[in-house]
């Protein structure tokens, strides 16, 4: 039973810090594309006749050009939205979208917009970061107190030999 659990603890740990990792590699893929200034703005269409995969497929098709100034795109085809993240203008995105006849309309464009997954991805770093500084600081007291206690047995027993060879 205790092993079964011990082997749970493990897994879990593994699991989540392989879920940790992904999640770094994907966080530091997507602030590569973030324009240095740290400018970027998010933009919403709402897209009325985009009512099946193939419309939204073709959304997709269409907005391929522009992967350049694109960092992210995500498509909610139950409410007809798309949202794009960027960090140009994008008015040529806007006259392929409508050239789509699909009705795409631009609602607004945000400036300075950071998702909530890259925040709380950050203070999820840190975190783990804190955490590895802390075992890594228990695993150097444990191989220094080892150390102290290896090098006072030395000198006990170099002791010893000394006060036979006084004798």
């Amino acid at each position: 039973m205790a092993l079964e659990q011990q082997h749970n603890q493990i897994t879990a740990k593994t699991k989540q810090s392989e879920k940790i990792e992904r999640a770094q590699a994907s966080l530091s893929s997507q602030l590569e594309l973030i324009a240095t200034d740290g400018s970027i703005y998010v933009s919403y269409y709402y897209i009325p006749h985009m009512s099946s995969v193939v419309e939204a497929q073709r959304v997709r098709k269409a907005l391929i050009p522009f992967a350049t100034i694109l960092v992210e795109h995500n498509i909610d085809l139950d409410v007809r939205h798309l949202t794009l993240y960027h960090d140009d203008s994008i008015d040529e995105v806007t006259a392929a979208l409508q050239a789509l006849n699909l009705g795409a309309e631009l609602q607004q464009t945000m400036s300075h917009y950071e998702p909530l997954e890259l925040a709380n991805l950050q203070s999820q770093q840190f975190d783990v970061l804190t955490n590895q500084e802390e075992t890594l600081g228990r695993y150097f007291k444990a191989t220094q107190q080892f150390l102290y206690a290896v090098l006072e047995k030395l000198r006990q027993w170099i002791k010893a030999l000394l006060s036979k060879k006084d004798k």
